[in-house]
């Protein structure tokens, strides 16, 4: 498959996202429970709602990011790279947990309150995850019915 500059950008993209959060996830699944991991993996504050919920939440992605869905990213980012049309369909898989994801994290955070409810949280923070996942799925797509 033909490599474009939308290809580079797409691949490098998720290979940053992707390799910031599992490294971070990673630091999560080391120190479940220390406050600079509380303070910059999690957010929020488990004292803000039930704190075994709070917990049990996090773990969740702070296991799957690093092991699952990281090394999904990063072989499909440079299959991508390498033009081949696997690349295009492992990153098309790992597109999903970036907006399915996000989808419970929103509502958790809206009804549990484990973060706060700042504009820059949910445009910034929050926001670039489902975007970018949605560009990649339609853009991987698009590719692979070429």
């Amino acid at each position: 498959m033909e490599i474009t500059a939308l290809t580079w950008i797409v691949a490098i993209t998720g290979l940053l996202l992707m390799g910031l959060l599992a490294a971070l996830q990673l630091v999560a699944v080391i120190n479940p429970r220390e406050g600079w991991t509380i303070e910059n993996v999690y957010g929020g504050n488990p004292d803000a709602t039930d704190p075994n919920a709070y917990f049990a939440f996090n773990q969740g992605p702070a296991w799957a990011d690093p092991f699952f869905w990281g090394p999904l990213q990063i072989a499909g980012s440079i299959g991508m790279l390498l033009g081949q049309q696997w690349g295009f369909l492992l990153a098309l898989a790992a597109s999903v947990p970036f907006w399915y994801s996000a989808i419970l994290i929103f509502i958790w955070d809206r009804d549990m309150g484990f973060r706060q409810n700042t504009f820059s949280y949910w445009v910034f923070i929050w926001g670039m995850w489902p975007v970018f996942g949605v560009l990649e799925g339609v853009y991987c797509f698009v590719r692979l019915l070429e």
